[in-house]
């Protein structure tokens, strides 16, 4: 069928495009070949829609289990019994199969729920799957824990879908753009101009070829947006946030201010060779050079301090949620350094910093005060001062105040998440507009050869 589609496709776009049957062959030929690569982009969009479809579902079949059964073994067999035949059921069963079989690991409900993960890798999933360990480990309130975790779910796979939406639009968009263009093309060749066809003017039929694989390109790259992995999509590189932290703490402030002083040196020598020989302009960029090169160490530091917020943002929320599934069962300080073992690298170092001083002073608000200090931010300094309340068991309603916390907290990171989604497909508005630079650049040429071939009509030379 999809051949057929094919055929008729180019069919008609070689009448519209008056094309030689030379192109028309070579164009059919090149879409066959590229057809596989379009395939599979296809079923990979409907494969991944589909894991996230199963993730998102086996989150809340999970969970809800789990309230009822609160204990792992019980809660993946309702799990397996809930799910269709597929890959996640196959998954779940291994994983029952892995607890019932082994008895040389001290960690087997871990290790089993390792496998739904490995098949399905999702930072929530994994949340979930701690959390269930834990409070089978060592007890705990679970009802308040679930519902935010059920929260965190549901904003996930929201900003998921609307984000899948806006992308199947936006592509949508694309096929559009790429048709209009292609149409355009093809009626200047229709124009009833003095009888004039140039349609069989080589240079033209080159750029026709040109013109349709470059549109073919385009959507090949639009269907990439359409088929990445949604599971890993809000998953950043934690080396890189460890650099950047690193970084920014170990920042030479006198070597930085050295450099300034150099590149201002050599700003100020250009701009005064630029006015000795009398050219004002460059002489002008010359002194805006000078003031930026002078304040390159102040605006670089600017820069990394308001990227590192950014990241701290996005992440904060999550590492805080993960603490107060703890504090369900422990106290804050043992929750503070259970937490570092899946803490994002950017918290990291002021997390180790936090948990060593409150080793020498347990019961002072310094340590919480000072917790990420020097980048301002007003929700971890507000968390932060209720972590010490609990602590001082100061607060009578502390798992209370910590949940509305939370979901503040939430809301943050949905608008942080939401905006990064926005900038991971910005890609695809610059490919809806790729189709009319390339019909751009066919009307130029025709219009062109049109011109050539007019004025050799007259008598004044010609193609």
């Amino acid at each position: 069928m999809i051949y057929m589609v094919i055929f008729a496709g180019m069919y008609a776009l070689s009448l519209m495009m008056k094309m030689h049957w030379l192109t028309a062959v070579g164009l059919t030929l090149y879409l066959l070949l590229t057809l596989k690569q379009h395939r599979r982009l296809f079923d990979k969009m409907h494969e991944e829609t589909k894991r996230f479809g199963d993730a998102a579902g086996y989150l809340d079949t999970f969970l809800y289990a789990f309230v009822r059964e609160e204990k792992v073994e019980r809660t993946l067999e309702n799990v397996e019994a809930a799910l269709e035949e597929g890959t996640l059921r196959q998954k779940v069963k291994d994983a029952i199969d892995h607890l019932h079989m082994t008895f040389d690991e001290s960690d087997v409900m871990r290790e089993s729920l390792r496998i739904v993960e490995k098949a399905y890798p999702c930072s929530r999933i994994a949340t979930v799957h701690d959390f269930a360990v834990h409070v089978e480990c060592y007890g705990g309130a679970i009802e308040h824990p679930i519902r935010l975790l059920l929260a965190d779910k549901n904003r996930w796979e929201n900003r998921i879908r609307l984000s899948m939406k806006e992308r199947k639009k936006m592509f949508s968009d694309i096929i559009m753009s790429i048709g209009a263009s292609l149409v355009i093309c093809g009626v200047i060749l229709y124009l009833p101009v003095m009888d004039m066809d140039i349609s069989g003017n080589i240079l033209s039929q080159i750029l026709t070829a040109i013109v349709v694989i470059l549109d073919e390109r385009i959507l090949l790259q639009a269907q990439k947006y359409m088929a990445v992995d949604w599971l890993s999509l809000e998953i950043n590189d934690e080396k890189e946030d460890e650099a950047k932290i690193r970084s920014f703490y170990n920042y030479n402030e006198k070597k930085d201010r050295r450099l300034s002083m150099i590149l201002t040196v050599l700003s100020l020598a250009a701009t005064a060779v630029a006015f000795f020989f009398g050219k004002k302009a460059f002489g002008a960029i010359g002194l805006l050079l000078c003031v930026l090169m002078a304040n390159q160490h102040r605006l670089g530091r600017s820069l990394a301090r308001k990227n590192i917020i950014k990241r701290i943002k996005c992440v904060f929320p999550g590492w805080l949620l993960d603490l107060v599934l703890l504090l369900q069962s422990e106290n804050v300080q043992v929750s503070l350094n259970k937490s570092k073992e899946h803490a994002p690298k950017i918290l990291s170092q002021d997390l180790n910093i936090l948990t060593d001083r409150l080793l020498m002073e347990p019961e002072s608000a310094e340590p919480y005060h000072d917790f990420l200090k020097e980048f301002h931010i007003p929700q971890v300094h507000s968390a932060m001062s209720m972590l010490f309340s609990i602590s001082m068991g100061n607060s009578s309603h502390g798992d209370q105040q910590m949940g509305e916390l939370i979901s503040r907290n939430l809301e943050m990171l949905d608008a942080a998440e939401t905006e990064r989604l926005k900038n991971l497909c910005s890609g695809m508005y610059l490919l809806f507009l790729a189709p009319v630079v390339t019909a751009s650049l066919k009307l130029v040429v025709d219009m062109a050869v049109f011109m050539l071939t007019f004025i050799g009509g007259a008598g004044l030379g010609g193609l």
